[in-house]
């Protein structure tokens, strides 16, 4: 695939891109990925610069507080918002990889939840990434499958399953695969981008929604 020039944005997959996913990684799919990038990544660069400079203040004594902003909010009345249905019992939750094994096993292993895991149990290969994606696609819309032809199995998805979220990688991991106007996309913005495009209209079709679990965030803002 040869670069690509999205809304007067410059995209190229780098050199280790051998393959190239022509279901996830769409026209439109990508010219999302850059509207998240051009909207978001100043931001997040940004604070991952602030997040440094507050840990040299950390590593000189100080102890961490609450920001003098939060007061007044701290300090008010205020309630959570409610809780959506499929996610008010998560008393047994499972986590793992996703592979296309470990997807079907976690979504039918009887557990309330299962939180796919893109950041610390994937390797962030490229094909793990962008497999990743399709996998997950592939069990929102119940057509996940695989043969074992080794051990003789054959794994489906049972009727009834785990609730499904998402663990995205964390905003201080690029995705170094992926170059918009020379800057390294963010391993985050892609996870998250790829998941909510391909994802959320079935998944509301499906009386569910994204669900995701952020993880390493150090800081409300």
């Amino acid at each position: 695939m040869e670069n690509t020039t999205l809304k007067s944005t410059e995209f190229k997959f780098t050199k280790a891109v051998t393959k190239y996913y022509p279901e996830i990684l769409t026209g439109e799919a990508l010219d999302f990925l850059v509207a998240l990038h051009e909207k978001f990544n100043k931001k997040r660069l940004s604070l991952l610069k602030k997040r440094e400079e507050q840990q040299k203040i950390f590593d000189q004594g100080t102890v961490p507080a609450f920001p003098p902003e939060t007061k007044s909010i701290r300090e008010s009345d205020w309630q959570a918002g409610e809780i959506p249905v499929d996610l008010q019992d998560r008393r047994v939750e499972i986590t793992g990889p996703v592979d296309r094994k470990m997807i079907i096993n976690a979504l039918n292993s009887g557990a309330r939840t299962f939180m796919a895991d893109l950041e610390d149990s994937t390797s962030p290969t490229w094909e793990n990434v962008i497999e990743g994606q399709q996998n997950l696609l592939d069990a929102n819309t119940k057509t996940i499958s695989l043969e074992d032809p080794k051990r003789g199995k054959s794994y489906k998805l049972k009727d009834d399953t785990a609730v499904l979220l998402v663990r995205p990688r964390g905003l201080h991991l690029n995705e170094k695969h992926l170059l918009i106007n020379e800057e390294e996309a963010s391993g985050s913005l892609v996870d998250f981008g790829l998941y909510v495009f391909h994802n959320t209209k079935t998944m509301m079709d499906n009386g569910t929604a994204p669900y995701f679990y952020l993880p390493k965030l150090e800081h409300y803002k």
